[in-house]
């Protein structure tokens, strides 16, 4: 997952910071279980795939697509807070 981090932030973190990706949208896993929680987990947590593409309200991982738009989605909280390293 790192080296996936890496690789979004080299390609797309101009383009993110553009498209006003916070780093909680990117980031964001459940407070107290992480990504264990994965209806908590943001754009960069749900896999350790490599982002292919990102606009306004998505990322996409060849057939997968997150939206941080999507109704009732809960909101985790950044990685550091729940203790990633």
């Amino acid at each position: 997952m790192r080296e996936a981090v890496i690789d979004f932030l080299d390609q797309f973190g101009e383009d993110a910071d553009a498209l006003r990706w916070t780093a909680t949208d990117l980031f964001g896993a459940h407070p107290t279980v992480g990504v264990i929680r994965v209806d908590y987990c943001s754009g960069l947590m749900i896999n350790a795939r490599r982002v292919e593409a990102i606009g306004d309200i998505w990322v996409r991982y060849g057939n997968l697509t997150f939206r941080r738009d999507r109704p009732e989605r809960p909101v985790g909280v950044g990685g550091r807070a729940v203790g990633y390293r």
